[in-house]
């Protein structure tokens, strides 16, 4: 058969982290993962978990999702220990609100609220802007590098910068907010 990276993927896939969303851009390189043990799998050759019997029992769940500003419905076979610990659709249990975004650029929570949303995970390289300041809509207010690209963040509105929340350097979640702006009034 041929090699494969399948059972250092299906280690990482069961991690509690990774389970629980509590993984960055730098975690499989972190100590928390060992990957010390692992030894490289074969296309071809038995299954590298038991199928039968054995196997916990999956269910099936159907999520949508968004790439790109496109919904998509995928289909998903998860554990059913990992269906218990889930909260039901709809039924909250994130850790923090994750804004939405405006399909039309790179920043945002809902349509005009101040509140600058991390469009994708990746590492913030430039903050443009510091509390205090007066910005215009569309303005770049930080830089975001993830893939190896980088990504203005504008603000959605006019008005002052009330907090920054993140700084060069950092690694952070699509969702997590990178500054707040007061709107001016209108």
């Amino acid at each position: 058969g041929i090699d494969t990276t399948m059972p250092a993927q299906l280690l990482i896939l069961d991690h509690p982290d990774f389970v629980a969303g509590e993984h960055s851009t730098n975690w499989v390189e972190s100590d928390a993962l060992d990957l010390s043990g692992v030894t490289s799998g074969r296309l071809g050759g038995a299954d590298p978990e038991p199928a039968g019997e054995d196997a916990e029992p999956k269910v099936r769940r159907d999520v949508d999702v968004e790439v790109n500003g496109k919904r998509f419905s995928v289909a998903m076979w998860v554990p059913e220990s990992a269906m218990a610990a889930a909260p039901a659709a709809g039924g909250g249990g994130a850790t923090k609100p994750r804004p939405r975004r405006s399909a039309g650029g790179a920043g945002g929570g809902a349509a005009g609220t101040g509140a600058i949303a991390l469009p994708m995970q990746g590492t913030i390289v430039r903050v443009e802007v510091a509390e205090g300041d007066t910005v215009t809509a569309g303005q770049v207010v930080c830089v975001l590098e993830a893939m190896k690209m980088e990504n203005n963040v504008t603000a959605d509105v006019a008005g002052t910068v009330a907090e920054v929340k993140v700084e060069a350097g950092q690694a952070v979640g699509a969702g997590d907010i990178a500054l707040v702006i007061t709107p001016d009034a209108e």
